[in-house]
């Protein structure tokens, strides 16, 4: 008499998640010197999702602006407001106008941004996508 059973009992399927945010956005330094512009409205949660993809496309052609992706493990509260606590994962890529850069790796880490070093008294045009997936 044959056996009858069910061969995937006990198990279960997990289905890879995915998550993108894509913007154009104009970053302007008003000040005469250099500043770093963390974009704090141009992050994406990735809790649970390591394999993330970083790309940036510099519209503008204009030279030395640095470019670096940051991450968050956890969040900080300054003066009642509470936002990711950034670290960069490299020492940053000087951007070519016009070129595009990317930039992939697995981390286990909560959020990521990017964040931009514009020299005094200019006004930038860049395309992002951040991406991440299971």
């Amino acid at each position: 008499m044959p056996l009858a059973r069910v061969p995937l009992t006990g198990s279960f399927d997990v289905a890879m998640a995915n998550v993108s945010l894509e913007r154009e956005l104009t970053i302007t330094n008003p000040d005469p010197n250099a500043a770093r512009f963390i974009l704090n409205d141009f992050e994406l949660n990735v809790q649970g999702l390591p394999s993330l993809f970083f790309w940036v496309r510099l519209n503008t052609p204009i030279a030395n602006i640095l470019w670096n992706p940051l991450f968050a493990v956890s969040n900080v509260t300054t003066g009642g407001v509470t936002a990711p606590n950034w670290f960069t994962f490299t020492n940053g890529f000087v951007l070519v106008p016009g070129n595009v850069t990317t930039f992939a790796l697995r981390a286990a880490v909560g959020t990521i941004g990017m964040a931009f070093d514009v020299p005094g008294g200019t006004a930038i045009s860049v395309t992002v996508v951040l991406t991440a997936g299971g």
